[in-house]
């Protein structure tokens, strides 16, 4: 999975798998976060916002 660098709060990068409709969100104290079922409109939405 790509992830995107991001700065924002507690975020340093987020990244999505559309196969599996995966987001992966990984935190500045370097863990990682995964929510599954996440749509593709949600991703677009969340990777082009000002915090992304």
């Amino acid at each position: 999975m790509e992830m995107k660098k991001i700065n924002s709060g507690k975020l340093r990068a987020i990244g999505y798998d559309a196969r599996a409709r995966m987001l992966q969100v990984q935190l500045d104290d370097g863990s990682t976060l995964q929510y599954g079922g996440v749509g593709e409109d949600t991703w677009r939405r969340l990777s082009s916002s000002g915090a992304a």
